[in-house]
């Protein structure tokens, strides 16, 4: 089912919440205000869908935050008023909070392995929430069974299969999906009235997200309960949202019918956006389109536009003065001073540029009938099979793109072929050198020319050790070098991930996550890998950051000869990046080809149903809803 963007509840005759001139500040540790949210005002009604986008950074989730006073730290709102239904929250007691939340106002967060409590089982975490929030009968209570049947109707109600029975496992015995489903639930129990979901497909496959998307937008049509969507995924934002606001540098720069932001955008910031979504219909070899710069530094921010120093339309008035938001046409308003007073479209952005990538060579890896199972005393004494005779060959300056669903292999496959697990049957050879099994010393040897970069740029990196010794340890667990000819090797590394070799010294959580992916990526190039396995690399980062981790890949691929294994759950990266795709379902290869062949003229049925899942950002119009066009 394709979650679409659909008209207002009945119910919706009145705004339901009101954003007025809304501010959030941080005390910094010098003791000065960070002003991370400046002046956010909207309102929403009953039924209504909002789709709130942005770069990292841009304010998105500390504006959800501060609607029911959930701020970090130090954080607190500075200016202005959030109305639900009248009530004032940001001058509401602390009393008056706990009745909203999770009652009135439910969140779902956006990793759901670490939003549940690995200790607690499903069951557990819904029954906490329903004893806080749950309804009770006209004696204000209710007892321990109803609500264990509440949270099984729940969970059923959010498409879990068995919820009877699955009710009592752990979130680690769910797949990503279906711990995200369990989050929904556990938002759902309080029956709210507004929905706040912070990125709640950005780690999930085409297929799932869609699920995902579809049953929010049943739950807001059904129940008539307001949808706050955060996203970065333009994809998702046309096919599930009524309305966009666009966030930049803690302020709304333009919002509008989804429709008219999408297709018409009136602020340079959105153009840039939409420009950085890659696209399913982009063959084999495009290179991604990123926004030239970084956002705003947000204690140094002026009096100035934010966006001025990435603009292609800056004019010196755009320094001195920050644009109101003001209304222009179709519903749509802008804060840019040069957009105020235009009548035609903004400039349409320059045609993707093609990679600068060499014929790949001779075959570097080949894996033949690799298998891998899991837990062989498990039900019913078998195991689960994650890789099921897997076959696949890699050359020099080529990239593989693998996609398929969670649960469909590709990490295990990663594992494999970098040797952080053992398979169970089949062959692995590096340049013609059979790598199976490896004895210890040729193991470490191995493991020198196979490295990786994993998916979380957060987790992957020490943060008690600064950069510079992160990008080290490969080198000094391989003993390559001594400790003057490692600290060059660290500043070149860095200065090749488009990093300040000055940075050595700082620490992981001075970073943005892209510049994070970057140190990640020279840690990985560290040893001089022939083979660098991409473990989703781009997945929990936003469109222009992507593109500029993607290009980084690339340009390194084309300058060092790196044979790439790229797997994401993005189609139309992969598409973009990749030489050949190779598509798994259930732990095999059911279909692999060249890039184009396999995303223009798919044969296997999962291949099909993948590509039609993949969200692009097109809005879905009336007039094509009306008709029945399937999209």
């Amino acid at each position: 089912m394709t979650a679409q963007p659909h008209a207002a509840h009945p119910a919706a005759d009145r705004a339901l919440l009101e954003v007025r001139d809304l501010g959030v500040e941080f005390t910094a540790p010098d003791g000065s205000a960070l002003r991370a949210v400046r002046g956010v005002s909207f309102t929403l009604r009953r039924g209504e869908t909002l789709a709130v986008v942005g770069e990292s950074g841009s304010g998105k989730s500390t504006t959800a935050l501060a609607l029911t006073r959930m701020l970090p730290g130090t954080g607190r709102v500075s200016t202005g008023s959030v109305l639900l239904d009248g009530q004032d929250l940001a001058t509401a007691s602390a009393e008056e909070l706990r009745a909203v939340r999770g009652a009135r106002i439910g969140m779902i967060f956006q990793d759901p392995m670490t939003a549940l409590n690995p200790v607690l089982t499903v069951g557990r975490h819904l029954e906490e929430v329903l004893r806080a929030h749950g309804p009770r009968d006209r004696h204000g209570r209710r007892d321990r069974a109803a609500r264990r049947a509440r949270a099984v109707e729940l969970l059923d109600r959010v498409g879990i299969p068995e919820p009877h029975r699955r009710i009592d496992d752990h979130p680690h015995q769910f797949s990503g999906g279906q711990r995200q489903r369990v989050l929904i639930a556990m938002a759902l129990a309080g029956e709210p009235d507004v929905l706040l979901a912070d990125e709640p497909t950005t780690a999930l496959d085409a297929t799932v997200q869609e699920q995902i998307l579809a049953l929010l937008a049943d739950l807001n049509r059904e129940t008539g309960t307001a949808l706050v969507l955060i996203t970065h995924n333009m994809g998702v934002v046309a096919r599930s949202c009524a309305r966009v606001l666009v966030m930049y540098g803690g302020t709304v720069v333009e919002d509008g019918p989804t429709a008219e932001v999408l297709t018409r955008p009136r602020h340079p910031y959105t153009a840039g956006l939409l420009a950085a979504v890659p696209r399913l219909s982009a063959p084999s070899g495009t290179r991604l389109t990123g926004i030239p710069g970084s956002p705003p530094d947000l204690t140094l921010l002026g009096d100035g536009c934010a966006f001025a120093a990435r603009c292609t339309l800056a004019e010196d008035r755009c320094r001195t003065g920050a644009p109101p938001l003001v209304a222009l046409t179709d519903g749509v308003r802008a804060a840019c001073l040069p957009a105020a007073g235009r009548t035609e479209p903004l400039p349409a952005p320059a045609p993707p540029a093609r990679i600068d990538r060499p014929a790949p060579g001779a075959v570097v890896l080949a894996a033949d009938g690799l298998r891998k199972t899991y837990g062989r005393r498990g039900v019913r004494g078998r195991g689960f099979t994650a890789l099921d005779g897997v076959s696949l060959t890699l050359a020099e300056g080529e990239t593989l793109g693998i996609v398929g669903e969670s649960g469909s292999g590709k990490s295990t496959l990663a594992r494999v072929l970098a040797h952080a697990h053992p398979s169970d049957g089949g062959t692995l050879h590096l340049r013609g050198q059979d790598i199976t099994r490896p004895a210890r010393r040729e193991l470490h040897a191995v493991r020198r020319q196979i490295q990786m970069v994993f998916q979380d740029p957060y987790a992957s990196l020490n943060p008690r050790m600064t950069v510079g010794r992160i990008v080290a340890e490969p080198l000094i667990a391989f003993g390559l070098g001594d400790r003057e000819e490692r600290e060059a090797r660290v500043a070149e590394l860095l200065t090749l991930a488009g990093l300040d070799p000055a940075v050595a010294d700082r620490h992981p959580r001075s970073f943005s996550g892209g510049q994070r992916q970057r140190i990640g990526i020279a840690r990985a190039l560290a040893p001089g890998p022939s083979v660098l396995i991409c473990d989703e690399p781009v997945s929990a980062l936003d469109v222009s950051v992507q593109a500029q981790i993607v290009g980084l890949l690339t340009d390194l691929q084309r300058d060092l000869g790196l044979a790439l294994v790229f797997i994401a759950h993005d189609l139309a990266v992969v598409r973009q990046v990749s030489h050949r795709i190779a598509v798994m379902h259930r732990g095999r290869i059911v279909e692999t080809g060249s890039a184009d062949d396999v995303c223009e003229h798919p044969r296997d049925p999962y291949t099909r149903a993948l590509l039609a899942a993949a969200p692009e950002p097109v809005p879905v119009t009336p007039v094509l809803r009306k008709a029945g066009v399937p999209v």
